[in-house]
């Protein structure tokens, strides 16, 4: 078997293994931080603003500049995404041009519906990261499906 990495996917994958047998939360930090990036973005549905914003908080006790938008802080109407549809709609677009707007140097999702997501991937200039899934079914414990 080959390896075919480049030397940036070679240097991502040890920054990582630094921070082995610690929270998800402090590998993020650890990462960030090895990695050399100071501004941090994060997109979050707004079912999950308090864990959001308690991530926020954390970020910024560790030193770095943290920008956030909701996904319905832009006030997109959903009939504007299907007719069939009415209310208020999540806007992860939105989302990934105001970060980009805002050269973030890594972007966090923070409990974005699958669809959401992959739309914001999809537009996002900076690397990114997923901290949280939602799942409402397992009260945001994903694994719990595979139990």
């Amino acid at each position: 078997m080959s390896c075919d990495y480049s030397s940036y996917d070679k240097d991502v994958m040890y920054r990582t293994a630094k921070s082995v047998n610690v929270s998800r939360l402090q590998e993020l930090i650890d990462f960030a931080k090895l990695s050399g990036f100071k501004k941090l973005g994060i997109a979050n549905c707004v079912a999950v603003t308090p864990y959001a914003q308690k991530l926020i908080e954390l970020l910024r006790a560790a030193g770095f500049e943290v920008v956030a938008l909701g996904c319905r802080d832009s006030g997109l109407d959903a009939h504007d995404i299907n007719p069939e549809l009415s209310g208020p709609s999540c806007d992860p677009l939105s989302q990934a041009e105001f970060l980009n707007k805002e050269k973030t140097d890594f972007n966090i999702l923070v409990g974005l519906c699958l669809g959401h997501e992959l739309v914001f991937q999809k537009h996002s200039q900076a690397p990114y990261t997923t901290f949280l899934v939602k799942d409402l079914a397992t009260n945001n414990k994903t694994i719990e499906n595979l139990e």
